[in-house]
């Protein structure tokens, strides 16, 4: 039996791959690396959780296996909003989705109000999709600036 997962490295967009069913990461590691990727300093993270995995821990069995590798532990965020910033460090596995809840609580917004926001990367206009992964967007670092922005709201 294969298991299926989606696997993202730094700033790559998530790949699909298939696996043995009793796949552990070690198993992602070996193929990442046949696939020319330097694996010496990769942490290999689900998405959303805040620490990496072992190398023995299994692939299988994860109602969403999505899984994200990047060679920094966390990620120190910014978050710019008004005259305020606001600074957290996450996981690089951490969704923009899951920043963005933390960044609307800590600007005091309310529910509404909230849903009206977004991030975006500091000093651009690029608004990174809510199910991206915070590692894509650090670099050569393992700190990301974003702007809390009012979301563009289409009006016809």
């Amino acid at each position: 039996m294969k298991t299926v997962i989606f696997f993202a490295a730094g700033a790559e967009p998530p790949d699909r791959l298939e696996l043995e069913g009793a796949a552990v990461v070690g198993d992602l590691l070996a193929l990442v690396k046949e696939r020319g990727i330097d694996v010496a300093e990769l942490l290999i993270f689900k998405e959303d959780d805040d620490e990496p995995l072992e190398h023995h821990h299994p692939l299988h069995g994860h109602d969403h296996p999505v899984f994200h590798a990047h060679r920094c532990r966390k990620v120190d965020v910014t978050v710019h909003y008004k005259m305020e910033a606001f600074k957290h460090k996450f996981a690089p596995s951490a969704t923009i989705a899951k920043v963005t809840r933390w960044a609307v609580e800590k600007a005091g917004l309310g529910k509404e109000e909230a849903e009206e926001h977004v991030l975006q990367i500091h000093g651009s206009r690029v608004q990174p999709p809510q199910n991206a992964h915070l590692g894509s967007f650090t670099g050569e670092t393992c700190a990301v600036m974003f702007d809390l922005v009012r979301k563009k709201l289409v009006q016809g």
